[in-house]
């Protein structure tokens, strides 16, 4: 679920380096914002809600590109999102994946999150796998947290026990942590906002807990939808998220297809493309943990911009300039109408909302 570099001088971007791999971690893989080698698993043919390769840039410079995929099995019951992000020299020579399942109310499950950094020609390593369970409290440990409680407010029946444990270059630690009821993992956001009760329309104010997959922690965010806005030709929500001490503007379409997100203290931008070669670039594409992370190569097809891109190759040479055919008269307006998309499963709708997000 980025933007280019501007070279100035050697020392401006050495600079801009050292700010790179800094915040690597909380930044480019919330940007949709991974070398993971998750053992396989087989799954019962989920329905591909969306799947598509960002192109990233930094200052006005291509620095690598993400891969995003997101799926429901109706049969299970269960959503999945898996990403692969690859960055260059230019932004830390970066390589991080996630993969995390949640149940069909968006309850965590699990998730495995792996990075590999290359510093002073020596790979750093991180790698998560965390699990959840809700745990019914008995009446002593609802009595405890009562004391705690304000005037009104009444313990909750079960919490979220997550065990994570986390592998930095070999050292090895447990994290087991009690969350709240209603918690999710960052990446389900924009489907936790489709599920509410209102989906995503403009002046709405979603504040929630979420686990920073990269962490593992529980952060609070804030995602305030602003305005309907044309970007790049697509109708989307303009959404201004804060999140883990960083500020992100997403353009997000209706059916949760994120087109671009920015940071703008960063200057960090990612933007969806058409083509796998367009965000690619230079960057090579290491098949083989591919295929281990997503069980193939992903095509980048199953999303708006995909679509349109062969929508408008498969228009008749002989169409009148500004023939209303396809939405809006070409170069004006928002593409508010685009054909079919040749993926069936990216107009799936997702299942019917039994949760709120917590303060709607």
């Amino acid at each position: 679920m980025a933007n280019e570099m501007i070279k100035k001088t050697t020392s401006e971007t050495t600079n801009q380096m050292m700010v790179t791999k800094k915040i690597y971690n909380s930044l480019f893989l919330r940007l949709l914002l991974c070398i993971s080698l998750f053992s396989s698993t087989v799954f019962s043919a989920p329905d591909v809600l969306f799947e598509g390769y960002h192109k990233v840039f930094i200052g006005k410079q291509h620095v690598g590109y993400t891969i995003t995929r997101y799926e429901f099995d109706p049969k299970d019951k269960k959503f999945f999102c898996t990403i692969f992000v690859k960055f260059g020299a230019l932004a830390g020579n970066v390589m991080e994946s996630v993969k995390a399942v949640s149940d069909q109310n968006l309850v965590p499950i699990s998730y495995e999150y792996t990075t590999l950094v290359t510093e002073n020609n020596k790979p750093v390593t991180k790698n998560i796998q965390a699990s959840f369970k809700l745990n019914k409290l008995t009446k002593k440990e609802r009595d405890k947290i009562q004391k705690t409680l304000k005037k009104g407010e009444t313990a909750p029946t079960e919490v979220l026990k997550m065990t994570a444990n986390v592998n930095e270059n070999g050292k090895i630690t447990k994290h087991i942590d009690d969350l709240p009821k209603g918690t999710f993992l960052s990446y389900f956001l924009v489907y936790l906002m489709l599920k509410s009760k209102s989906g995503i329309q403009t002046d709405s104010r979603y504040q929630y807990e979420a686990i920073a997959e990269e962490k593992p922690k529980l952060v609070e965010g804030v995602a305030i939808v602003r305005n309907e806005e044309d970007f790049m030709g697509v109708k989307t929500y303009k959404i201004e998220n804060t999140f883990n001490n960083q500020k992100f503007i997403s353009y997000v379409t209706d059916k949760g297809h994120v087109i671009g997100v920015v940071n703008p203290s960063q200057s960090v931008e990612t933007e969806l493309v058409g083509k796998p070669a367009q965000a690619v670039g230079e960057f090579n594409l290491p098949t083989t943990v591919l295929k281990s992370l997503f069980g193939d190569v992903p095509l980048g097809v199953t999303n708006i911009v995909s679509a349109k891109l062969q929508a408008d190759a498969l228009k008749p040479v002989t169409e009148p300039a500004g023939s209303k055919q396809y939405g809006a008269p070409a170069g004006k307006g928002i593409q508010t109408k685009i054909p079919e998309p040749t993926v069936e499963t990216i107009q799936k709708p997702i299942p019917n909302p039994t949760e709120k997000v917590k303060g709607k």
